[in-house]
């Protein structure tokens, strides 16, 4: 259990109206299930909520399912015209979410949806930022593990800030942060790095991702070297 702040000196947070960002690239299989999971934990620990579901340029049939769900839920969609990958993809939803705070999250059901309490209540206690940090790798095939431990020593030799290790995509931001990366004017976009770029106060929580519970991960070798390329030539 992460430190609680003892005060940081700000004012009380306001009560909790959370904005959802979901990007999604062929997770139709997925979204069903998922956005009413997502919704049913989050509306039990805010007074507003919202889904703001990103197809990037999807092949499946993720606007079906947005269509039906969306007279279900509070559901906002944007399709991107063509899959530009993930970093645009959140870019787009987090400019859209409207929310004093805003939750990334994927909706193939890997990041627990029981670790957003947590998340909501260290934002209430005074942090503006608290992040996902895999804890446990051994499920990924070898290439992936030291290519990911690769990039991460590559990113943070002799660095001027350190992006934390295995720390995804996967955290809740106070609307403070979300307004400060949507001002961001860097146009090829390494969230990663940019989470911590930008500072504020924030936590790390370790966690093992669930199971997919439908279809497989499009995210290959060929993306996770894209990405490092992205994030070594924005940063280093």
């Amino acid at each position: 259990t992460p430190p609680q702040p003892s005060t940081f000196g700000d004012t009380p947070r306001p009560p909790l109206r959370l904005s959802c960002v979901v990007p999604a690239y062929n997770e139709a299989a997925n979204l069903e299930a998922f956005l009413p999971a997502l919704y049913d934990t989050v509306r039990a620990l805010a007074v507003d909520c919202e889904i703001v579901l990103v197809n990037d340029g999807s092949r499946d049939n993720t606007a079906a399912i947005a269509q039906q769900l969306g007279q279900q839920l509070p559901l906002h969609y944007i399709e991107l015209a063509r899959n530009f990958g993930k970093e645009a993809a959140m870019t787009a939803g987090l400019d859209y979410a409207r929310g004093n705070a805003v939750l990334l999250i994927d909706a193939d059901f890997q990041h627990p949806l029981s670790m957003i309490a947590e998340m909501v209540q260290l934002w209430k206690s005074g942090y503006d930022m608290a992040y996902g940090v895999i804890a446990d790798r051994a499920a990924e095939g070898t290439t992936k593990r030291w290519g990911t431990r690769l990039f991460y020593y590559l990113m943070n030799k002799d660095s001027r800030f350190k992006i934390p290790e295995n720390a995804g995509d996967f955290r809740l931001m106070d609307r403070k942060v979300v307004d400060v990366l949507c001002q961001l004017p860097e146009r090829n976009r390494f969230m990663k790095g940019l989470y911590a770029w930008v500072g504020f106060k924030t936590v790390a929580l370790p966690f093992v991702p669930d199971q997919r519970r439908s279809g497989e991960s499009t995210f290959n070798l060929h993306r996770l070297l894209a990405l490092a390329f992205e994030g070594l030539t924005s940063f280093t």
